[in-house]
């Protein structure tokens, strides 16, 4: 482990400081005895007394300890330089300015990450206000959109239910309106339900809820409480799961399919299809769920993890742009990825990899 760390660096802090140390005593005492010598050489002629030979010694000492001091104190402000500087950087990002930066010093780092422990802590100073002031900038966002999500079915339930009281509507009127206020209620709670979700799965770090459970089984149950969806555009599944058997977070993954399969419902087609595929490999868990809707753009894609991101405008009141989000974010936690192939008109492919090691082998 020490080993590996010492080829982090070119050369490590203490070291440098111990040989920068010894060279400049080294070379101090050499001219401080020369400058004695010289001097000596030319204001004294007489024979060197013991008392002389003792007060050169002394002058010796005594030049080198103060040419030692000067260098070593100039070269201490260059080292130190860098730390000031990080430490006001510091101090910036946690008053808020998270386009603080340290200034980079120019190293010849020969092929080595760091040239030493302050050039890391620079670089790692920099990593944290470039990924703070990130997350500020997703959090400003995420609160746009918040209140925007929020404030379109809050709007329309206020605008149908003032047309409700004021009267004087047909009966299939007012059916019409108050099924209009229900679907909008139930858009916003399934969105202050899924902003709930995320919150607590960006706070969880570890899963320790975990239960032995047939993951194919999972994926079939989840197609059953999908069936009314599927049935209604008469979209023909094409399943094939090998029998897996795991142990790991079971309500969890169940939202990972029901995301999943719900949207390749929701962009398939009418008389569409779908293909659900389960494989068990040597080193992991593939599950391949194909659709044959629209697709998606490449330009749209490197987007669909965003968190209110929606590709197709005409699915807006279908959902709240957040189920990928909450599918990426599972997936963290569980140590799978989560990967989407997919071309305008030739439908879209996402591939799910799973850990081999929550496979339940008893």
């Amino acid at each position: 482990m020490t080993s590996q760390k010492s080829k982090i660096y070119r050369k490590k802090l203490n070291q440098y400081l111990a040989q920068s140390v010894i060279m400049t005593i080294f070379i101090c005492c050499i001219l401080a005895m020369v400058l004695v010598g010289v001097c000596v050489t030319i204001f004294f002629h007489q024979a060197l007394s013991p008392l002389m030979i003792g007060v050169m010694c002394l002058s010796i000492c005594i030049v080198a300890i103060c040419m030692t001091g000067l260098v070593l104190l100039y070269q201490s402000q260059k080292m130190t330089l860098p730390i000031t500087k990080a430490s006001e950087a510091v101090i910036a990002i946690s008053k808020g300015n998270f386009k603080a930066r340290v200034p980079e010093m120019k190293f010849k780092r020969k092929g080595y990450p760091f040239e030493n422990e302050l050039d890391e802590l620079i670089e790692n100073v920099n990593k944290m206000g470039l990924e703070l002031e990130g997350m500020d900038y997703m959090r400003k966002d995420f609160m746009s959109n918040v209140s925007h999500e929020v404030k379109t079915p809050v709007a329309a339930i206020t605008g149908f239910s003032e047309i409700l009281l004021e009267g004087d509507l047909s009966q299939e009127e007012q059916s019409d309106y108050l099924n209009f206020v229900h679907n909008e209620s139930v858009r916003l709670s399934n969105l202050c339900e899924n902003m709930l979700r995320l919150s607590r799965l960006d706070y969880q770090e570890i899963v320790v809820d975990k239960e032995v459970f047939r993951l194919d089984e999972q994926i079939r149950k989840c197609l059953i409480v999908l069936s009314e969806k599927w049935q209604e555009k008469n979209i023909e599944f094409e399943v094939n799961l090998d029998d897996v058997t795991v142990k790991t977070e079971k309500n969890l993954l169940r939202q990972v399919w029901m995301n999943l399969i719900d949207n390749a419902i929701k962009y398939s087609p009418s008389n569409g299809n779908v293909k659900i595929d389960l494989n068990l490999k040597a080193d992991r868990i593939i599950v391949c769920i194909e659709d044959s809707g629209i697709g998606i753009s490449s330009d749209k894609q490197g987007r669909i993890f965003e968190r209110f991101y929606q590709c197709e405008e005409s699915h807006k009141k279908q959902g709240s742009g957040l189920g990928l989000s909450i599918v990426k974010r599972i997936l963290e936690l569980l140590e799978g990825e989560i990967v989407y192939e997919s071309e305008m008109g030739q439908g879209t492919k996402v591939v799910v990899q799973l850990s081999r090691s929550i496979v339940n082998s008893f």
